[in-house]
């Protein structure tokens, strides 16, 4: 009797220290995650700086009269910086994605279609 108490004190020991190790990680990767989203904000600002600043360079090139102002150095110039801002958040989501992902399957709890789950068990007639 002495054994199995101790053996269900270790398990559930056990299961308190894996809990609590669990809520610790994905604390901080929730705190991760917030700093990603403050980035993406800043960066978010930045594009908009730029999209701005391309519009401008846009119209000054038509009032110089140009008849494809794409193909002007500033303009271009503008447009790759935009576009390089752009890349840069998408990238920042995207590892925002994987740190979820992170957090979802460290909380997985075993159903009983899944191997290791809680199986029924099959009534006696």
């Amino acid at each position: 009797m002495s054994a199995e108490v101790k053996d269900k004190a270790v398990r559930g020991l056990k299961s308190t220290w894996c809990n609590t190790w669990t809520f610790a990680v994905n604390s901080a990767r929730r705190a991760k995650i917030l700093g990603r989203y403050t980035l993406a904000c800043w960066q978010q600002q930045k594009l908009n700086k730029a999209m701005r600043h391309l519009g401008d360079q846009t119209f000054q090139a038509l009032e110089r009269g140009e008849a494809n102002p794409l193909v002007a150095p500033e303009v271009s110039q503008a447009l790759q910086r935009a576009k390089d801002l752009k890349e840069q958040k998408d990238k920042n989501y995207q590892a925002i994605a994987a740190i979820r992902e992170r957090i979802r399957t460290s909380c997985v709890i075993p159903t009983p279609e899944e191997p290791g789950g809680v199986e029924e068990t099959p009534e006696v007639p």
